[in-house]
């Protein structure tokens, strides 16, 4: 799921309405324990279930990481999931 918030239009109430929105929608997901959204610096947007916010940074460079793995350089940073044992 993609939300495009670089409309100039919104204001800050309708872009954290619509982050949780997705939010909200992604925790739902059967099997989903739990959600985080940062930017591309590591700032926490919203976190939502088990999803430690202070581990934004962290998130943001395993993504960062994992689009380099692809061969095309326009591609977008991809979905990344990751799992532990102590979730």
């Amino acid at each position: 799921m993609s939300l495009n918030i670089h409309n100039n239009n919104l204001s800050f109430s309708e872009m954290e309405s619509a982050i949780d929105t997705v939010l909200e929608s992604l925790i739902k997901a059967e099997g989903v324990k739990g959600v985080l959204v940062a930017d591309a610096h590591g700032l926490c947007i919203g976190a939502r279930g088990i999803a430690n916010p202070n581990c934004a940074g962290f998130v943001t460079a395993i993504a960062t990481h994992a689009k380099a793995l692809s061969d095309d350089p326009s591609s977008q940073v991809p979905t990344t999931k990751i799992e532990a044992d102590n979730s």
